[in-house]
């Protein structure tokens, strides 16, 4: 598992360098039942998609809490972003920069 991990990391930097977007599992996250986490910037995005040009579907203000069932995170060039449910996405899933965050 420890390998997989390690492996998924690699690659999803090798490619978040070459431009690409890599998602996956936030590591640590098969012990945990869902992700919560507390907004830390004074206003965050939600968006569509974990890209930088992505429409901006719903906005988050500090000390808010926001999550989803499964901890994914995503990446974009040097953009980082976790998975959170919205019902103002088209597919229940948002996303917001890591950044903005913090694990609760």
């Amino acid at each position: 598992m420890r390998r997989t991990r390690l492996t998924t990391a690699v690659l999803a930097t090798a490619l978040g360098l070459a431009g690409a977007l890599a998602t996956g599992p936030v590591a640590g996250a098969a012990a945990r039942a869902g992700c919560q986490y507390k907004v830390v910037w004074p206003t965050a995005g939600v968006y569509e998609t974990p890209h930088p040009n992505s429409a901006v579907v719903k906005t988050k203000h500090a000390g808010d809490i926001v999550g989803a069932s499964t901890c994914e995170g995503a990446t974009y060039n040097e953009w980082s972003y976790v998975l959170v449910a919205t019902d103002a996405a088209a597919d229940g899933r948002g996303w917001m920069r890591a950044e903005a965050v913090v694990y609760v």
